[in-house]
């Protein structure tokens, strides 16, 4: 069935209902699923849409299995580690569609999704709830998720955003080759290998977007609104003058930091996006993470990896820290962020600027609740003074990388004492918290605060074994 029959995604009942905001959250009709062929419930709306007293909610509830948030009773526990390994059951969902009409798209194996909102499996998610799986000797759920990554590989050339429809027009941050790497670190390394042609495959879906110099941005083939967004970014566009202004937002939600003053020229205006202009740092580096490791079957990719790591140590540093570059200004950007951890990540930088970028970390960017993702205050979600799991272990990973371990810890506490507050106050754990404030407080974004949820999970669960 062609994308665009998908009468959640596309056409008039579907404009009818993002206009009539029938729904709170702007996810839940697309993930909805029709009851019967679609044709026949597009025949019959455009029957009944013209009496009278017709009821477009009512319509849709009859006409639609309404999807529900991962709903669950949270485990009766005082324990915040005992809490999260049971809730990886919890999150654990099949993945097999439901429907020839649903927009789910099918995997192989069970997968582990981040909850509330977010039904389906997340790319970049993925990683770090596996981090934190191993700790819980699930390996075989994250050698699931590598044969899941692969089948999307298989099917589509790349691991789109997430497994559903309207998200296979774009990626997410690449971290397969880092799942690999977990794997191999704990035993797995035949596994690990006997997925590198799909590693490989994944590799020249970035490559065929790079740009003259072989570096990379984010990008999606659509110029227009994000079904799951439609009715806001629509209106956004009003005060647009870019033509290419859906891309740019789309594009920046391939980034995984949707969205953020880094995407902005004017940070305090949504119109200003120009995320495709963007070489960004952290991106460039997960894409030498992966060339060094398809470096272990070429020298092809060795070279290639050396070539970056010397753009990453050049083109975006300014002499004190690691910035996104704008490309056509041929200019970094002004915008402080944890993205400038990546580099000490993936081993990409030298120890002098690790520690120049350590030094700017412990003096603006650790607050009292963990590292704070941005030093712009905005209503973005990924600015200050929102903290992300994600971002906490890039950092405190890349800090100990290159030896400074007392930062590194001290962050590591920080965080996980703000989660551990939050749960003794709320029984759950928070997609995101406020590490300023050390509350629930946070810059929402376009979406409610989530709970649940996997990748807070994760990383709490590796930071106390680091810890211990």
């Amino acid at each position: 069935m062609a994308i665009e029959s998908y009468i959640q995604l596309f056409g008039p009942l579907f404009e009818a209902v993002v206009k009539g905001a029938i729904f709170s959250d702007a996810k839940t009709f697309v993930d909805a699923t029709p009851k019967t062929d679609p044709k026949v419930v597009i025949e019959s709306y455009d029957r009944e849409r013209m009496l009278p007293d017709f009821d477009l909610k009512a319509f849709v509830t009859e006409h639609f299995i309404l999807p529900k948030t991962v709903e669950y009773t949270a485990p009766k526990t005082s324990n915040m580690r005992e809490y999260i390994k049971e809730m990886w059951p919890i999150l654990l969902r099949e993945m097999d569609s439901p429907s020839p009409y649903s927009t789910l798209i099918s995997l192989p194996k069970p997968h582990i999704v981040p909850g509330g909102r977010f039904r389906e499996c997340f790319y970049w998610d993925s990683y770090f709830s596996a981090i934190g799986l191993i700790q819980c000797g699930e390996e075989r759920l994250v050698k699931d998720m590598v044969e899941n990554f692969a089948s999307l590989i298989d099917r589509f050339g790349f691991i789109p955003n997430g497994n559903r429809l309207y998200f296979t027009s774009r990626s997410q941050p690449p971290y397969f080759s880092h799942l690999l790497t977990l794997l191999c670190e704990i035993g797995e390394e035949e596994f690990a290998l006997s997925y590198f042609p799909q590693l490989k495959r994944e590799y020249r879906y970035w490559m065929d977007h790079s740009n003259s110099l072989a570096l990379n941005h984010y990008f999606d083939s659509l110029n227009t609104p994000r079904p799951e967004a439609y009715k806001r970014e629509t209106a956004l566009a009003e005060r647009a003058t870019n033509p290419e202004f859906f891309r740019n937002l789309r594009a920046a939600c391939a980034s995984g930091w949707d969205f953020s003053s880094r995407w902005l020229e004017d940070s305090k205006r949504f119109e200003t996006i120009w995320a495709l202009d963007i070489l960004p740092i952290d991106l460039n580096c997960l894409l030498y993470h992966m060339e060094e490791t398809l470096g272990r079957t070429s020298n092809r990719f060795k070279e290639a990896a050396e070539r970056r790591k010397g753009a990453i140590q050049t083109l975006f540093w300014n002499g004190e820290f690691f910035f996104d570059y704008h490309l056509p200004s041929q200019k970094l950007s002004s915008i402080y962020s944890l993205a400038a951890a990546t580099p000490l990540f993936v081993k990409a930088c030298t120890q002098e600027q690790a520690d120049l970028v350590a030094k700017k970390l412990e003096r603006e960017f650790l607050l009292d609740g963990g590292f704070v993702t941005s030093l712009t205050e905005g209503d973005h979600q990924w600015d200050m003074p929102n903290g992300w799991a994600p971002l906490q272990w890039i950092t405190i990973q890349g800090l100990l990388n290159y030896g400074h371990r007392e930062l590194a810890l001290e962050g590591a506490k920080r965080w996980l004492a703000l989660n551990e507050k939050i749960f003794a106050e709320e029984g759950t754990l928070l997609e995101k918290y406020n590490v300023r404030e050390c509350s629930a407080d946070v810059a929402r974004g376009e979406y409610a605060l989530q709970e649940g949820f996997a990748w807070t999970n994760g990383v709490a669960l590796a930071l106390m074994a680091l810890l211990e």
